[in-house]
């Protein structure tokens, strides 16, 4: 069944199938929304970078975060709740420290597609206690 809107049925189009299958994979609109926020967060190198540290260094509070990525404790914390807003990561409390990690399937796969072109063979520390 074309998924054509009842208001553009009149509309003259060269490949139906084609615009209902186009249409169809855009049904989904937050979606559509979400996936662009996620992907306009990942286009700024601060962000990505906290991501990436986030996605493969595990669970870290905003200084170590800051350190990491070699930016200010505000800056970071600034970009975490922009990041916060968009569900890519969430914070935990452990006693007065607060540890940062990402979320959200889509994020976490992103990352790991990045990863494969930023981050190579990497050998990191934190995994070796695990």
């Amino acid at each position: 069944m074309h998924r054509v809107p009842a208001a553009r049925r009149d509309a003259r189009v060269v490949d139906p199938d084609q615009v209902c299958d186009a249409a169809a994979v855009l049904a989904d609109a937050e979606r559509v929304r979400h996936s662009a926020a996620v992907l306009d967060a990942l286009g700024d190198a601060n962000r990505l970078s906290i991501l990436l540290a986030l996605h493969h260094a595990g669970h870290l509070c905003v200084s170590d975060l800051a350190f990491a990525v070699g930016m200010s404790d505000s800056a970071v914390s600034h970009a975490l709740r922009l990041l916060r807003a968009h569900g890519m990561v969430s914070a935990h409390r452990e006693g007065r420290l607060v540890r940062y990690r990402v979320t959200g399937e889509l994020t976490t796969r992103l990352l790991d597609v990045v990863s494969d072109g930023v981050v190579g063979d990497v050998v990191l520390h934190a995994h070796e206690h695990r």
